[in-house]
């Protein structure tokens, strides 16, 4: 928040909605927003930042695998905006408190340039499409810290998603009648050479006034000649038709038809379609009546037409799925193999004449049928279709599977992978099986591979995100999906169940089903609430607290912590103490407990350079010297801690340093020895007892500069004989 004084009055603005307001608290009275709340993950940009000189960014809207929308200012204009900043998570990072962000090096870079091209491409033809109903307004674009920021109008309402939540299913005409605008500006939309490839209720705004809009366009691609080999979409399960898994497959209008369909789906039903890859393989999507929804024949038809996950089976444009699903005429239901109308059994009227004919004719049947049966043939005329044989490639390698289907003009693609006995990589299972034929219009051939007997450790996602954990599966080896939401104080949208435990060993690939968070119905947002205690309790402790304090919790992220234990929460996005209302989303860090550490080989290394090496592993040394003949001043001789073993990151490892050769004492000569008043041959003899105890005095005070304390009872070193090894380097 911005605060600035008035007389005796605070007057702030709300970085959470910006609005200006005389401030009593932290507390937003129009928004709930907390004053100092940070942004849940540690690269969005601080609320505060300001932009180009004139936009003041406030909180997070929305991020995703593409970029961060935030709220903000036009301080010229005075307005509010939102402001979209490019940022592919795959190609970038950002530190913590900084505003410039990081490209990687290498092919990332280039992907990374090539997504900002396609990025401002696109923002270009959206500033030209402000005509269009139902689309955002582009208001201006420009470069800074080494990305780009689209600047947009601010919507007030809510998503189509939010409204779902209340409303659970909404009668067909009801849905069909505010669905149509989006159908509208879509058409348009294709018309201007651009594909949305992200239509989900997450992404229908309806602003207070009832306008729908579509939103987030950061996740489309400019699509001349419907092209996209940049980056990979980060899809939702169950809107996202099959050709947005397989890059090597054309995107264009009908990608947006099926996530419309989708969408729409959701509306009347109250259920998210099955995920398109699952479906590909074994279809049980139900038709909405067979869910008990009144709808009508056509209605339904071209609804399940759109979703077909075969292309060439699917309605290919919106005009088209405007025209079936407004259409007063029959609409035929569109097979998704054959990509032919389904045909109808007909029923046809039989005169009694003939009726008492095909009567007399089965009673000879029936007669006949007790006599010995003769060969039959029944011949139909049927439309030839080029018919392929499936090879067998169950226990072949799949880059070997690959190409011999390649040459039999099949494709092979990939459902699941499995541990087993047979080495990463080898088919075990596909289906059609071989033998069997399929036609010109199915191709393809669904297998399952080996994982090999490697396993990978199930992480804990409970308390994540769901985009977040979109964004990290890949990196752990596994694929997930979601399922039905349930109530939880946990933030919705984030995951509540996961299928498999965390810590568990699962096939490395392997399918894992979340389920996430749908609120609380019973939470009362207007009550004020203290805010407890949760650093050092762990998340299902902190759950409970939320249960009590009518709020909600989520992880941000994971840290490493000397100061607190392993799975236990280290910061609190909202101090103890302060007064919250229900609903609030509280953002947690959790302990990783301290870093493991390697330790590295300092031996035979110079000590400064042995110094560096220990820091840099985050370990603390102590050194004691001692005098070596092999080895010159300064060199490592022993570290307590073997190289390469890992330990706790601040543990202190012990150094032994060469003093180098000792020094032999130089003999006093006759005359001193007279001059001193002494017997020579006395002197002799405590000299030769000198040398062959090899004492020397201490001195008096730690040799300046070097840093040195006695070593006390505690010393590695215990030939106290030489005084100087009774001192010890502390560093």
């Amino acid at each position: 928040m911005q605060k600035e004084v008035e007389g005796n009055k605070r007057i702030t603005q709300c970085m959470g909605c910006m609005e200006i307001y005389e401030a009593f608290d932290d507390i937003c009275p129009y928004c709930g927003y907390i004053n100092g709340t940070m942004p849940e993950e540690m690269y969005h940009l601080e609320p505060g930042t300001v932009l180009d000189k004139k936009y003041l960014v406030g909180r997070v809207l929305g991020f995703g695998g593409f970029g961060v929308t935030y709220i903000a200012w036009d301080q010229v204009l005075q307005r509010k905006v939102a402001i979209k900043e490019y940022f592919p998570r795959e190609c970038a990072s950002r530190m913590n408190g900084t505003e410039e962000i990081t490209i990687f090096t290498g092919d990332r870079k280039k992907q990374f340039r090539n997504g900002l091209k396609s990025f401002k491409e696109e923002a270009a033809k959206l500033m030209k499409l402000h005509d269009i109903i139902g689309t955002v307004n582009v208001f201006a674009i420009f470069e800074e810290n080494n990305t780009a920021y689209l600047v947009m109008e601010y919507l007030d309402g809510c998503t189509l998603a939010q409204m779902l939540k209340e409303k659970k299913i909404m009668p067909v005409e009801e849905a069909l009648k505010m669905i149509r605008p989006v159908i509208r500006s879509l058409q348009e939309i294709h018309k201007n050479n651009l594909i949305h490839r992200d239509i989900t209720p997450d992404n229908i705004f309806i602003t207070k006034s009832g306008e729908l809009k579509v939103l987030d366009f950061g996740s489309a691609r400019y699509s001349a000649l419907a092209q996209n080999k940049s980056i990979s979409v980060i899809v939702k399960q169950g809107y996202a038709p099959p050709e947005q898994y397989q890059l090597y497959k054309d995107q264009g209008s009908w990608t947006d038809v099926y996530s419309l369909a989708a969408t729409i789906y959701k509306m009347i039903t109250g259920k998210v379609p099955e995920d398109s890859i699952t479906r590909m393989v074994k279809d049980t999507l139900e038709a909405p009546s067979a869910l008990g929804i009144t709808i009508i024949k056509s209605q339904e038809n071209a609804l399940l037409n759109a979703l077909n996950t075969k292309i060439s089976s699917r309605t290919q444009t919106m005009d088209a799925f405007e025209k079936q699903l407004f259409s007063e005429e029959e609409v035929p239901r569109i097979d998704n193999e054959t990509g032919q109308p389904v045909k109808k059994p007909q029923k046809k009227w039989i005169p009694p004449v003939i009726a008492a004919g095909i009567c007399v004719l089965c009673i000879g049947a029936f007669l006949r049928m007790q006599q010995p049966k003769k060969d039959t043939a029944v011949i139909q005329q049927q439309k030839q279709e080029e018919k392929y044989v499936v090879g067998n490639y169950v226990g072949v390698d799949l880059e070997k599977a690959e190409n011999a289907a390649k040459e039999s003009e099949l494709q092979i693609v990939i459902t699941n992978r499995e541990n087993s006995d047979k080495k990463e990589g080898v088919i075990l299972s596909q289906d059609p099986a071989a033998g069997k034929e399929v036609g010109e219009n199915n191709k393809n051939i669904y297998v399952i591979v080996s994982a090999g007997n490697e396993k990978v450790k199930m992480p804990d996602y409970v308390g994540i995100s769901s985009k977040k954990c979109a964004e990290i599966e890949k990196a752990d080896n596994i694929r997930t999906v979601t399922s039905e939401s349930k109530e939880s104080n946990i933030i919705p949208e984030y995951v509540v169940e996961q299928s498999e435990k965390a810590g568990n060993k699962i096939a490395k690939g392997a399918t894992v089903t979340l389920s996430l968070s749908a609120g609380r119905k019973n939470i009362k947002k207007k009550e004020s609430h203290t805010m407890p205690e949760l650093i050092g309790k762990t998340f299902d402790a902190a759950l409970k607290e939320a249960e009590k304090s009518q709020i909600y919790i989520g992880i941000s992220k994971h840290e490493y912590s000397t100061s607190y234990k392993k799975n236990t929460i280290s910061a609190q996005s909202i101090e103890e103490g302060k007064k919250v209302s229900g609903g609030t989303e509280i953002l947690l860090t959790i302990s990783d407990g301290p870093e493991q550490m390697k330790v590295p080989d300092v031996v035979k290394k110079g000590l400064e350079e042995a110094k560096v090496l220990l820091e840099q592993q985050k370990l603390k040394h102590t050194v004691t010297f001692e005098y070596n003949d092999e080895y010159g001043e300064g060199i490592v001789l022993e570290q307590s801690v073997k190289a390469g073993k890992k330990v706790d990151e601040g543990s202190t490892i012990d150094l032994v340093v060469s003093k180098g050769a000792k020094k032999e004492p130089k003999k006093t000569t006759e005359r001193s020895s007279k001059s001193s008043g002494g017997s020579s041959k006395k002197n002799s003899s405590s000299s030769s007892k000198s040398k062959s105890s090899k004492k020397y005095s201490s001195p008096s005070q730690p040799v300046k500069g070097y840093g040195y304390e006695p070593s006390g009872s505690g010393s590695k070193r215990k030939n106290s004989g030489d005084s100087l090894e009774d001192w010890e380097y502390v560093n």
